[in-house]
């Protein structure tokens, strides 16, 4: 034998030796050792994954005239990505998304690490009435701010009546109009996420740092935030990706140009009877969606990283 095919038979034994690695290893050994865990994979599998690959197949099919389609193999409706229509509306997906998740988090973590500082009972009453909001609809919450602000009614109406504004006008539909309600829609979600990371931290870490003279403020931002990075970091992933797939709020609290991408899927395949273009959206649109999520967990390893060198 060649050294040159001998440097290729190491090759494909170390491919083999990768992929069986990360079957057995990553898949295998885990539902052996956990046999319960073997029911959700079969869900995960049949109710995600197959569908997905059936989506991913009617992406490549041929639209015809007829507003039918048939099975074919062409990369046309993934052409029309680049168009600046797509572009625009994938860019106020991840917009809507970042923001929203964002102030999210700035409203869950203190309001979830202070809540879990109370005694149990308090704690219960809140976590009830934070359930309670989880479980109104989305399309009860777009309502409910639509009328917030509405000009009749709502807080335009209010601040014209105490002599703050001139005239009533109405605040939505708009891009803060959204915002808001994709905001508050998140809000308990990022709650009971972070509840239990909250509940774990040592009480007596937050005590030692006022008492060597840190303001709660400066305590709260050097030991408690660091402290809570994973677990905001997850739940800032968590909001993202449940965001991207908003569809009522937007369409009933925002403007053309505030239009998701979950719309223009539904537009595509409900309205223009375009299975193709819809499935090739809703597959890039995992994609992307993946991508962030792995940009954003990547960053936060490496904020962590530098944490701890500097420790």
């Amino acid at each position: 034998m060649t050294v040159a095919g001998t440097i290729v038979s190491d090759d494909a034994a170390q491919r083999r030796g990768l992929i069986q690695r990360v079957f057995v290893g990553g898949i295998v050994d885990p539902l052996r050792r956990y046999p319960l865990g073997l029911y959700p994979t079969i869900m995960l599998g049949v109710f995600f994954f197959v569908p997905f690959l059936i989506m991913i197949d009617i992406s490549f099919w041929h639209r015809v005239e007829s507003r039918t389609y048939e099975r074919a193999f062409e990369l046309t409706h993934y052409a029309r990505f680049f168009s600046p229509l797509f572009t625009a509306h994938l860019w106020v997906s991840i917009e809507f998304s970042a923001l929203s998740s964002a102030f999210c988090l700035v409203v869950a973590v203190p309001f979830t690490f202070f809540l879990s500082r109370f005694r149990r009972k308090p704690q219960v009453v809140a976590l009830v009435f934070v359930l309670c909001v989880l479980s109104l609809s989305e399309v009860i919450i777009a309502y409910s701010w639509s009328v917030l602000l509405s000009r009749v009614a709502g807080i335009p109406k209010l601040l014209f009546d105490i002599g703050l504004l001139d005239s009533p006008d109405s605040w939505f539909p708009g891009f803060w109009a959204v915002l808001c309600g994709l905001t508050y829609f998140n809000v308990p979600l990022a709650i009971l996420v972070l509840y239990p990371q909250s509940t774990r931290l040592d009480r007596e870490l937050t005590e030692a740092a006022q008492t060597l003279g840190a303001s709660p403020l400066i305590t709260f931002w050097t030991v408690v935030i660091p402290l809570l990075w994973k677990a905001i970091l997850a739940c800032f992933i968590l909001l993202f990706v449940f965001t991207m797939g908003a569809f009522v709020t937007p369409l009933w609290l925002g403007e053309p140009e505030n239009t998701m991408y979950a719309q223009l899927i539904a537009n595509q395949m409900l309205s223009r009877n375009n299975a193709p273009f819809a499935a090739a959206l809703g597959v890039f649109l995992v994609i992307v969606t993946l991508a962030l999520v792995a940009i954003t967990f990547w960053l936060g390893k490496e904020r962590s990283a530098v944490a701890g060198g500097r420790r």
